[in-house]
This record gives C-alpha cells, structure tokens and sequence, in this order.
C-alpha cells in the first residue's frame, strides 16, 4: 500500500483509508465482522482510520480503539467531533462551544483508548463556526498539549460547501475531508487544488459508481439518503456508458473511480464505503492502478458530456442545509 503526505502535517497515510460509518449502519449490531475488517486493513497495509465520536453514539470509536490500541504508534486516527448525542442521542444537534468540545474530545480519546488522535476535526460546521477565532485557537491549543497532531474540518454533510472549504483553508485549518468523484467533480476539484491535507469521502457517488452495490435502493442508513433518489436513478442510466469503458480496460468501475480520485496529488487519502473484506481488497487493488493520460482525457470529457448537470443539481442540494 503506497502511502502519501496528509499535506503539511508530517503525516503519511495509506492512499486507502477505512472510514468507520459503514460500522454503525452496515455492520451495527456485528462487532466482530467490524474488527475482521479493520484488522485485515491492517494486515494489507492501510494504516488510516476516519471515524468520528456520533457514528453509533461512541460505538465506532470503541470498536475502532480496541483492535488498534496494539498498533497504535503505526496507525493515523482522524475523529470529529461537533454533534451533541450525549443530551439527544436520536436528533443530535451541532455543538460548538469549548466546554462542551473539552468534554466531548476527553470522551473521544477514552474509547479510543489513547491519549491522542492524529487528526482532530470539527464535524461538519457551518461558516460562523469555521470562522471563530476562539474556536480555531482552541484546536491549536490541542495540538499544543498534544492531544491532537493536527486539525481540520469535515465538510458537509452533502456535497457543496465550496466557500466553507476555502475559509477553513484561509483560516489555517491543516486538513479537510470533503466528497470529490467522478460524478460530483466540484466544488471539491477546485479545493484540492490548494495544498494542505485532503481526506476524500464519497468515491463512488452513493454507490452509482460501484456496480457491485447495483440495483440501488432507497436506504436511510446509507449516504445516499441525503440525496434526490430520482438523481440516483439518473445518475446510474448516465453511468452505464461508463461501466462499459471500465470493463474495456480490464478493471472494475468501482476501482476507476478510485483511481481517478487518486490521480490528484493533492489528494491524501480515500475513504470508500467498505462492508465486506472481499470489498476491502478489491478497493485496496484500486490504489495499485495507474490511470494513462487518455483514460484521464476520456473520464474529464465523460464528465462534461454525462454529469456536469448532475454535479450542479447535486450542489443545489446543499442549499437546504445551509
């Protein structure tokens, strides 16, 4: 597994990374095929981890920190907090006030059962928060005590939030998390642009780029329940052209889209849906293929034949969580 820069934080992280919100929805109530999972990354060479303390109401992170703590020095640990489900664990609402990210940190690193996270982010803030100074030098202060190794924001939830992204870079935040893919290319092309730490979520466009998850259906505990189904379905006709091409070149197209992704250099990490080992390794495969400059050319022009309207209705989403 080849590892890249998480920016400027002298961090190196596996080019695939496990993101621990398919614990708490696909492998809820099964821990032990959770820690298969994470183990076997392990043993492959995936040395990142995102997960954040709301994901199963601290569960994630509890599964998380008890099959690393042993490998603790070679793993990289990104966790956000932000959501306050300690007072409504149903409808938990965003928190940003320092005694309350005091605690909420504290409680973070007893389930992962460590004295620090690699990276510390706030979880999906709106523009006033990302522009609070006090709270900026709140997470600096961490890093300071040793607690965090360096911070960021997570942007989102959907996709969008192009002015947030670049006020939290001007800011001095170290690292964003954000979705970028083939369908979804903006605003998250124009933010890995700029150098610092990309953390890249969403690969596969709620599954319309992964065949293996096909025929899509509405699922609430899945991402793509913040989205339109009807764009899903259009999203998957305007896909099938494309799945075609893939199976012309010999690979999967849900290794394409990771491939593609990985073709920035800015970009640090991905972190596909992963619910199975079998699907572990496949994504794992992806980030060994080296995608030529006329598969490059052939997926930008695919881009703005088949998606770019796509891409602008799905920013319109973001306005209703604004």
């Amino acid at each position: 597994m080849r590892l890249r820069d998480l920016g400027h934080t002298g961090i190196r992280v596996s080019e695939i990374g496990v993101g621990t919100w398919s614990i708490v929805t696909d492998w809820w109530g099964n821990p032990e095929r959770a820690e298969e999972i994470i183990r076997t990354a392990l043993d492959v060479g995936v040395n990142f981890f995102d997960t954040a303390d709301m994901y199963g109401n601290g569960r994630s992170e509890e599964i998380l920190g008890r099959v690393v703590t042993p490998k603790r020095g070679d793993v990289v640990i990104l966790t956000k907090v932000g959501y306050d489900f300690y007072t409504d664990s149903k409808r938990p609402k965003h928190r940003f006030d320092l005694d309350y990210l005091r605690f909420a940190v504290n409680q973070s690193l007893k389930r992962l059962n460590t004295d620090y996270v690699d990276v510390l982010m706030i979880h999906n803030p709106k523009m006033k928060d990302i522009s609070n100074e006090g709270l900026l030098e709140f997470m600096k202060s961490l890093k300071s005590d040793g607690i965090a190794r360096s911070v960021g924001v997570a942007l989102g939830p959907t996709l969008g939030w192009e002015e947030e992204g670049m006020r939290a870079i001007q800011m001095g935040y170290e690292v964003l998390e954000h979705i970028f893919n083939l369908i979804e290319e903006y605003p998250g092309k124009k933010l890995i642009q700029r150098d610092l730490g990309h953390v890249i979520r969403v690969p596969h466009a709620s599954d319309v780029l992964n065949e293996d998850k096909w025929p899509l259906v509405e699922d609430p505990r899945l991402h793509r329940h913040f989205k339109d189904f009807g764009w899903i379905k259009r999203a998957y006709e305007a896909t099938l052209d494309l799945k075609k091409y893939a199976d012309s070149l010999g690979i999967k197209l849900n290794q394409l889209a990771i491939a593609y992704v990985l073709s920035f250099n800015n970009v640090s990490t991905v972190t596909p849906n992963i619910t199975s080992k079998s699907e572990l390794l496949n994504f794992v495969r992806a980030s060994e293929l080296s995608l030529s400059k006329e598969v490059l050319s052939y997926l930008e022009d695919y881009y703005e034949r088949r998606y770019r309207g796509l891409n602008l209705e799905s920013i319109e989403e973001t306005k209703a969580y604004k």
